[in-house]
């Protein structure tokens, strides 16, 4: 179950760190405008006709486009191969720590097995001693 918790633990830190990536790369421009100055009592002048951008400007925005999807299709991959790496390199560790919790445990056992098999010939012992001696 502790390995379980682990992966899927491992599993939300990957998904939430690739959002995060996604979300960081993202274009500045959808950002919204600063606040609407106080109103003033000077009167205001007339609306100037918006400008008409060059044919150049609006071929470049979808190759500024592409250019970020490719950014990110790089950087998701890039994130992705580290977080196996990270995943292949905790899960060689949690190997390890299990297999030191194991001979852990088993040396644990052997002592406690030792133990009582101490206090077994003492007791046998003592019963003997008690025993002989009253018959």
């Amino acid at each position: 179950m502790n390995m379980t918790r682990k992966t899927l633990t491992l599993a939300a830190m990957v998904a939430s760190l690739s959002l995060l990536g996604a979300c960081s790369k993202s274009d500045d421009a959808s950002a919204p405008p600063p606040a609407a100055p106080a109103p003033s009592t000077a009167p205001t002048p007339a609306p100037v006709p918006p400008i008409a951008p060059a044919p150049q400007e609006q071929q470049s925005a979808p190759a500024d486009q592409q250019s970020m999807q490719d950014k990110i299709k790089e950087s998701t991959e890039t994130a992705k191969d580290k977080m196996a790496e990270a995943g292949q390199a905790v899960s060689e560790k949690a190997g390890e720590l299990a297999e030191k919790a194991g001979d852990a445990a088993n040396s644990a056992r052997e002592s406690v097995k030792e133990g009582a098999a101490k206090a077994d010939a003492a007791i046998q012992g003592a019963v003997g001693n008690s025993s002989s001696s009253s018959k």
